[in-house]
C-alpha cells in the first residue's frame, strides 16, 4: 500500500467505508463523476419529486465560491491551520464536510478536472484546472494520477497562473470539500456552470419539482453592485457572469439579480468603466478568507 493510500485512510478515522470511497473517488474521479451525472439526469426525469440522492451528496460533496484574492492567500498560505469548528460552520454549513483544516498547504497538485474530461475537452492546458491544497490528498493525486490523469506538484506562484488563466477565459475558482477527504477542504477547482458537472447536478437538482431544492454552491460571502453613473451599457458583465445574475435594464444600464449573484467577482474584472464592485454582504454568507482565520 502506498503512503499516501495510508494517508487518506488515517485522514478518515480509519473508517473503511469513507477511506475506500476515497480512494475510488480520488483514483478514478473521471469515470465516478461521469457515472453519477448519468444517474442524475435520469432521476429528475423518473423521479421529479425525490429530492433524496441530491441531498445525500449535496451535504457530503459542495463548494464555496472564491474571489480571485481568497484564492490567492488559500494557495500562499505557508503554515498548517486548523479553523474551529464553530466558525467553519458558518462558513460551510453543511451537515457533512464542512472542517477547514489544511496540513502542509505549501503542497500543491494539479490534475485534469473530471467534469471537463466527461465534457470531451482534449486541450491539455485547460483540462489541467484542478489543484489539491495540502495533504495527503496532493500527495495522493500525485502518485495514483500522474500518468493518467497528468497529476504533477505545482509552486504557489504556478498554482495563481493556472488560477488566473483560467478566469481569464470565464471561470471561477471555488472551494471543494467532500466527507471522503477527512470531512472537509481538498482542492480549488478553476470552472464554472458551463463546464463544472458539479454546477450542473445543483442546476439539475433545481428543476425538481419540490420546495427549496438542494444546492451544492455556496456563494462567496460578496455580492456585486453597479454604479449606475458609470454603466454605459455595453453587456460585457451580462456576457461574462457565469451565473445569469446580470441583465440590462429599459435604460440599458446593468443591474444585479441579488439572488443568482454568487460574488465570483468576474464583472468586476471585465467591467472597462469600472462600474462594478464586490461588496461584503451578510446575506451571502461568511467568506472563506483564510487570511483573516489565520490571524
Amino acid at each position: 500500500m502506498k503512503d499516501s493510500t495510508k494517508a487518506l485512510f488515517k485522514l478518515n478515522g480509519w473508517r473503511v467505508d469513507r477511506a475506500i470511497h476515497g480512494y475510488v473517488y480520488f483514483t478514478w474521479i473521471d469515470y465516478y463523476i461521469k457515472t453519477l451525472m448519468a444517474i442524475a439526469r435520469r432521476y429528475v426525469r423518473l423521479l421529479p419529486r425525490g429530492r433524496f440522492i441530491f441531498d445525500f451528496f449535496f451535504n457530503r460533496y459542495h463548494c464555496k465560491v472564491l474571489t480571485e484574492e481568497q484564492a490567492v492567500k488559500l494557495l500562499r498560505l505557508e503554515r498548517d491551520i486548523e479553523v474551529a469548528p464553530e466558525c467553519s460552520s458558518r462558513i460551510i454549513p453543511y451537515p457533512h464536510a464542512n472542517r477547514i483544516v489544511l496540513n502542509q498547504p505549501g503542497s500543491i497538485v494539479v490534475m485534469d478536472c473530471a467534469c471537463r474530461i466527461e465534457r470531451g475537452v482534449t486541450d491539455l492546458e485547460d483540462l489541467g484546472v484542478c489543484i489539491a491544497v495540502g495533504e495527503p490528498v496532493a500527495s495522493f493525486w500525485l502518485e495514483h494520477g500522474a500518468e493518467r490523469l497528468h497529476a504533477r506538484r505545482l509552486s504557489a506562484t504556478e498554482a495563481i497562473e493556472i488560477m488566473r488563466r483560467a478566469r481569464a477565459k470565464g471561470s471561477i475558482p471555488t472551494a471543494w470539500f467532500k466527507d471522503a477527504a477527512g470531512d472537509g477542504f481538498f482542492a480549488i477547482c478553476n470552472c464554472g456552470p458551463g463546464v463544472c458537472d458539479a454546477l450542473e447536478a445543483a442546476q439539475i437538482a433545481g428543476r425538481l419539482q419540490v420546495d427549496n431544492p438542494p444546492g451544492i454552491a455556496l456563494a462567496s460571502g460578496y455580492s456585486a453592485r453597479v454604479d449606475r453613473s458609470l454603466c454605459i451599457g455595453c453587456g460585457t458583465c451580462v456576457k461574462s457572469c457565469p451565473f445569469k445574475a446580470i441583465a440590462l435594464d429599459g435604460e440599458d444600464k446593468a443591474v444585479v439579480i441579488f439572488d443568482l449573484c454568487m460574488g465570483c467577482g468576474l464583472c468586476v474584472d471585465g467591467c472597462k468603466q469600472d462600474a462594478f464592485s464586490l461588496v461584503r454582504d451578510e446575506r451571502k454568507g461568511t467568506p472563506l478568507d483564510i487570511g483573516e482565520l489565520s490571524s
